[in-house]
């Protein structure tokens, strides 16, 4: 089977296609033939050397896919056929990942297709909907009518956030540079957008649309410079989900903003996710996304010899997810 590894920590150039016999999976693993992988910035860090607890190479990235059994375990709870994804665990992070013909998962890390939602939607939509889940429910404790800030709203993990809050009954606000995306972000929830080009006129615009109020929860796509200013616009005992890191690594803020308002910045993980606890939180995003139909919003396919351009567009900053064609 053909499959993109590295084989030494550098550029994603190191990512080279390979030809590797098919993995033969143990007791409570299936093998899969993947139809479609999803990319995610994780990836590019588990190439490059930067994401914590990842595996050595040689071995191939990839946390996210969707595809269908082509051998089940003898005592699992799939059959040959099935359609499925890959909901997270160490798929991609220490294992061979989803960029690849075929895939080992264990079985308890499998989810069946939803109903309703194509390959490419499927592939496309786990990490980025639990790890919404994670930043909006488990650290934010987000209430029906609370008001959340989507820094970063524009992509992979942005745009599934807007899309959930919207579906548990949050007024959103969403940040992005592109007027485009910004237009886009209003139709899959946001009631209010804002440019993110430079923090202190979005900090200044989140204020004017709030006329003296102040935003519950935040969730941090870009972090750097941009951590003091949803500091700035949150309300007293509210939270921050650190999520992403597109605006830098590291932040300096005022502490006594954050003794005065009580507030608490916490990083999120979905990786922290047991399995039982993926799939339950699973099943309840899929229960909240169908009170308003929404699926996972996809930027742009690739197909499977052009793995490079596709680890291009994501740096480019898409509109939603980048997906790469298998077949």
């Amino acid at each position: 089977m053909r499959i993109w590894r590295f084989h030494e920590h550098g550029d994603i150039a190191n990512l080279q296609l390979e030809d590797v016999p098919i993995p033969t999976p143990r007791v409570g693993e299936a093998l899969v033939r993947i139809a479609y992988a999803a990319l995610n910035p994780a990836d590019a860090l588990v190439v490059r050397g930067l994401y914590p607890r990842a595996g050595a190479p040689p071995m191939a990235v990839g946390r996210d896919g969707a595809g269908v059994i082509e051998k089940a375990s003898v005592d699992g709870r799939y059959k040959t056929g099935d359609r499925v994804i890959v909901l997270r665990g160490e798929v991609g992070v220490t294992r061979d990942g989803t960029l690849a013909e075929c895939c080992v998962v264990p079985e308890t890390l499998l989810t069946p297709l939803p109903v309703g939602w194509t390959m490419q939607q499927g592939a496309a939509g786990p990490l980025v909907f639990l790890t919404a889940w994670r930043a909006l429910v488990d650290t934010g404790g987000l209430q029906p009518g609370q008001t959340v800030f989507v820094n970063g709203a524009s992509g992979g993990v942005g745009s599934a956030t807007v899309m959930l809050a919207r579906a548990l009954g949050a007024r959103v606000i969403a940040g992005s540079r592109s007027a485009d995306k910004r237009a886009r972000l209003t139709t899959l929830g946001a009631v209010v957008t804002v440019d993110s080009t430079n923090p202190d006129a979005m900090e200044s615009e989140i204020l004017r649309v709030l006329d003296g109020g102040r935003v519950d929860i935040v969730v941090e796509n870009l972090g750097g410079a941009y951590l003091q200013s949803s500091v700035n616009v949150l309300a007293e005992n509210g939270r921050i989900g650190v999520v992403g890191l597109l605006g830098g690594f590291m932040a300096e803020i005022s502490l006594g903003h954050l003794i005065f308002k009580r507030a608490r910045i916490e990083g999120v993980a979905v990786g922290a996710y047991t399995a039982g606890q993926a799939q339950d939180a699973w099943t309840k995003i899929l229960a909240a996304l169908q009170k308003t139909g929404a699926k996972p919003i996809i930027d742009s396919e690739f197909a499977f010899d052009d793995v490079h351009a596709a680890f291009n567009r994501l740096a480019e900053g898409p509109m939603g997810k980048v997906i790469v064609r298998t077949a």
